[in-house]
């Protein structure tokens, strides 16, 4: 059977990632979620460098996933919505819950760019 980009997903999540959102907790779901890297390093399996659409992602996890499995201290599961507030720290920070706000700036403070 052929590994789709939900079931790569799904397998982080649960191995590495406690199953849930690092900044709001909300356990994962198929769609929404991403692995944040925390800190590029050289070389780096990025998003940026694969196709866009479905086909491009599942590249870009099969990629990443033996990355995380060697080194999930690099990395972070978190919603999708959660990954934009970290690149534009100006969108709707005041509306997140103290705990999540609180949990969000972590992630920013452990985030290398």
């Amino acid at each position: 059977m052929m590994e789709s980009s939900t079931d790569i997903m799904r397998y982080l999540a649960r191995s590495y990632f406690n199953n849930e959102c690092f900044v709001t907790k909300e356990k994962f779901k198929y769609k929404g979620f991403v692995i944040h890297h925390l800190k590029y390093i050289e070389n780096d399996v990025r998003r940026e460098h694969y196709p866009k659409g479905e086909k491009g992602r599942l590249q870009y996890l099969k990629a990443l996933k033996p990355m995380v499995e060697q080194m999930p201290f690099r990395f972070i599961l978190i919603k999708n919505g959660i990954h934009t507030r970290i690149d534009h720290p100006r969108r709707g920070l005041s509306r997140l819950k103290r705990e999540n706000f609180i949990r969000l700036v972590v992630a920013v403070l452990l985030t290398k760019k």
